[in-house]
């Protein structure tokens, strides 16, 4: 049965949208798009420095699951502009196995409070 899952030490969107929806029975995690901040907080990034953000917030979810990088097998990356894509490649490269990587969609799109990047992702629980 699915559930809703949260963790304090990544950002937690709305009360509207779960951080991460997930069916044990399944063995699959859910993970929402995860942006570099929030109106509160938002200061200008560039793609780099949004994906690092975006990336250590999704590494604190997946290891307050009990799991690791490694158990990412999707990304949904949006983008603002493709002119941004080696930069947030350049990074994103470094969080996950080379030999390995998830499956990856990366499509352009207009970003909830202008920011450049947003990236979901679906987790596997075992």
């Amino acid at each position: 049965m699915k559930q809703k899952w949260e963790t304090k030490n990544a950002p937690i969107p709305s009360k509207w949208i779960a951080q991460v929806s997930r069916d044990d029975n399944l063995g699959i995690a859910y993970i929402s798009g995860l942006i570099a901040g929030s109106e509160e907080n938002k200061t200008e990034m560039t793609a780099a420095q949004e994906t690092k953000i975006i990336l250590e917030n999704l590494k604190r979810i997946v290891e307050d699951m009990g799991l690791s990088m490694d158990n990412i097998i999707k990304t949904n990356i949006f983008i603002s502009d493709m002119k941004y894509f080696n930069e947030m490649d350049k990074v994103y490269r470094e969080y996950f196995s080379h030999d390995n990587p998830p499956a990856r969609q990366c499509v352009g799109a207009v970003i909830w409070g202008n920011y450049k990047l947003e990236i979901s992702s679906v987790a596997i629980l075992k």
